[in-house]
């Protein structure tokens, strides 16, 4: 980026952390169905490496639950 440069809102990344439980049918997870009570976000974040490393954390977090998964969302708006 240029010296002097200012972001514009724009610019900026907009990235979010999205978390939540999955259904299990048949003994495994159903990616597609996170159970609403569970659902969390996290965020916003200014960079996708600030929002993965909060995904990552909270995967570990409850690395005990099999159908647990956070996962990082660019909600950046663009021209």
């Amino acid at each position: 980026m240029p010296v002097g440069h200012k972001e514009s809102a724009v610019e900026r990344g907009l990235w979010f952390v999205f978390e939540a439980e999955y259904a299990t049918e048949n003994g495994r997870a159903n990616w597609n169905k996170p159970m609403p009570e569970t659902i969390q976000w996290h965020g916003p974040f200014g960079t996708a490496a600030e929002a993965d490393a909060v995904a990552r954390a909270r995967m570990w977090a409850k690395i005990d639950i099999y159908a647990h998964k956070a996962r990082v969302v660019d909600l950046t708006v663009r021209e």
